[in-house]
Formats: structure tokens, C-alpha cells, sequence
């Protein structure tokens, strides 16, 4: 089994979820209940959320050992998957440093970064180690959207792509990211503008050295291969993190918090039944699987390297955008914009 070591245990790490919930919306509970991966170490900086996490997982990771921060567990432990759950302003210098340590994979919670040319420099390292980055835009990996991704795009049961509606609004890097993955997942990861309409809430608290991130209205995304991305910027009838695809021959709608659906030319529904869809498992072990399958010789997983920064530049296209009032191109000609991006 392959070592993951954690560095910082806040909510995404261990508070959204329980030993006991085998569909734990976190990494402690997807890590758990997968026979892929086991957890050798977590580190933080704080405590008392050390202390939190042992009182509350520690029987489950008997063996697990506890650090006061990154370094030491990076210098302490030959880990093969390190996963980087900072808040978003700390990503940076806590992937620079985990980059050096040399682990074979890395997974990054979103927003990757905080300026697209600190994405820059952090890819190069990367590149340098062939250390790939996957990026937790996490609703990504339920397995019956995966199992409709494949349909749609690998399989044809819609025929042609043509447009993708994706619905849930929030802050553009910490949050609707989510959906604007979910997009890429059935358009393409071939983005190439963006034009959107935003808004400036809470300005407060941000760093002097950054700007404001700002929340999403709607967006439209245009893709290379003729797909048309239609980003909403609320929830709707079916709620959020969920998008529509919709085909020459037909339709699907697919998200993490419905059930998947799907239908012909003549709007009748199309029974998946007969397609194999997959049981549920908690997206973190599905997306913690795929980088085991990496390790062991096969594809890249989801929303890595190429793919996740397809992702960042739309995000950072759609604050151009709605700061110019134009359309904007990506990537992005503007890489030194910084967000207090602080997911």
C-alpha cells in the first residue's frame, strides 16, 4: 500500500466526515476506506487540532505519526503521496517545500494557488522532480459521474458534445472552481476564453499584497473543439455542483448530489441501469485509487498537471473578465494577479 502523509488537518482533511461514514467528504475518511492507500503521518502546525485528530481517528491509524510541521514530516517520513490541505495563501510555499522533498505524487486542495504565475513556478518544479500535481476539485470523482463522463465522451451515448451548463455560484477559485472542473469534465479540458460577470462582497481581511477574490454571477467558456460552457453562478432546481451536457442525441445531468440521469433525442429517458453504473464510494478514495493506479504504471489521474491548470487559467480568465467587461483569452496574459483565493 502506498504512504500518504497530510499536511494540515482542518475541515477537508478530517472535519467532514467520521470513521464510521465509509462516504467521507475528506481525505481521513477516503484514505480510511480505501485497500489502495494507507495514512502514515499528518502534521500541523496547530495543537490542538492535532490533538483533535487523534482523539477523533486516531484508533482508527494506530501506527500514525504526528508532527508540529511540514518539514519535519517531510524530512521524518519516506512518504510516496503527500496531500497539502493549507488554507489556499499557504499553498504555494508549502508545495515548493513538499515539491523538494520528493514524494512521486502530490495532492494539492484547491485553489492550486493564489496567482497563475506562482502556478507557473510550482508546475516547473514539478516538472523538474516528475512529481505530478493532482488538484482536489473533489466532486469530480463520484463515481456515477465518472461513469457518465465515460459515457458521454468515450462511449457517445449523447453523440456530439455541443453545450455544458454547469450550476453553483460563490467565490471564482474557492468554490465555484468546483463546477468549472465539472464543465472541463464533459466539454474538454481545452478552454480557450472566458467572458463573466462577478461581484466584490467581503473585501475585508485581505493582505495588503492581494486583491479581493470575487464571486461568480455567470460565465460563458468557450472551448477549442466547438463546445460551449455555460456557467449559471447559482443553484438551481437540482441545487449546485452539478452540470448538464447536452448532445446531438441527447442529454445528461450529472453532479455529486443527485442521482445521474440521462435521456434521448426525443427527451425520453435513457434506463443507465443498462450501463453499469458504478456503487458509491467516497470521491477521496475513488480519487486516491487513481493516483495508486498512477504508481503503479498506469494513466495520470484526474485533474492533474495539464488539466487542473486548464481549470486555474479559466478562473483566472473569468476575474479578468469581469473586471474588463470583456472577453478574456487563456491562459491568461496577466500571471501576476494575486487572489486572496482562501478555500
Amino acid at each position: 500500500m502506498f504512504r500518504v502523509g497530510i499536511i494540515g488537518i482542518g475541515s477537508i482533511s478530517e472535519g467532514y466526515g467520521t470513521p464510521e461514514d465509509p462516504y467521507a467528504y475528506c481525505h481521513t475518511g477516503g484514505i480510511l476506506y480505501s485497500d489502495r492507500v494507507r495514512l502514515t503521518a499528518v502534521a500541523d502546525l496547530a495543537p490542538e487540532r492535532r490533538e483533535r485528530f487523534r482523539v477523533k481517528w486516531g484508533h482508527c491509524f494506530p501506527d500514525l505519526k504526528y508532527y508540529d510541521s511540514a518539514a519535519a514530516m517531510l524530512s521524518g517520513e519516506s512518504l510516496h503521496i503527500v496531500a497539502v490541505c493549507v488554507r489556499g495563501p499557504h499553498h504555494f510555499s508549502v508545495m515548493m517545500e513538499t515539491l523538494a522533498a520528493g514524494p512521486r505524487a502530490v495532492f494539492l486542495e484547491k485553489p492550486p494557488t493564489c496567482s497563475l504565475a506562482e502556478m507557473d513556478t510550482m508546475m516547473a518544479a514539478a516538472r523538474v522532480k516528475n512529481i505530478p500535481v493532482t488538484v482536489s476539485y473533489s466532486r469530480h470523482w463520484a463515481p456515477h459521474v465518472l461513469r457518465l463522463q465515460q459515457l458521454v465522451r468515450d462511449e457517445g451515448l449523447i453523440g456530439e458534445v455541443h453545450t455544458v451548463i454547469g450550476y453553483v455560484g460563490g467565490s471564482v477559485l474557492s468554490f465555484a472552481s468546483h463546477t468549472t472542473d465539472l464543465i472541463c469534465q464533459f466539454a474538454g479540458y481545452c478552454p480557450e476564453w472566458a467572458v463573466a460577470q462577478g461581484r466584490y462582497t467581503d473585501v475585508g481581511n485581505v493582505p495588503e499584497s492581494y486583491e479581493p477574490e470575487p464571486s461568480l454571477n455567470g460565465a460563458i467558456i468557450g472551448f477549442r473543439n466547438g463546445v460551449t460552457g455555460l456557467h449559471v453562478g447559482a443553484d438551481t432546481q437540482f441545487g449546485g455542483f452539478y452540470c448538464e451536457a447536452i448532445g446531438t442525441e441527447g442529454g445528461v445531468r450529472a453532479g455529486l448530489y443527485l442521482p445521474a440521469a440521462a435521456w434521448d433525442q426525443k427527451k425520453q429517458p435513457i434506463n443507465l441501469n443498462r450501463y453499469g453504473m458504478p456503487v458509491n464510494q467516497s470521491v477521496f478514495t475513488v480519487a486516491y485509487g487513481q493516483i495508486a493506479d498512477y504508481l503503479e504504471g498506469g494513466p495520470l489521474p484526474h485533474c492533474t498537471d495539464a488539466d487542473f491548470v486548464a481549470v486555474h487559467e479559466t478562473g483566472f480568465a473569468i476575474i479578468e473578465s469581469l473586471r474588463s467587461g470583456k472577453r478574456e483569452s487563456i491562459p491568461v496574459s496577466d500571471r501576476t494577479r494575486k487572489v486572496f483565493a482562501n478555500g
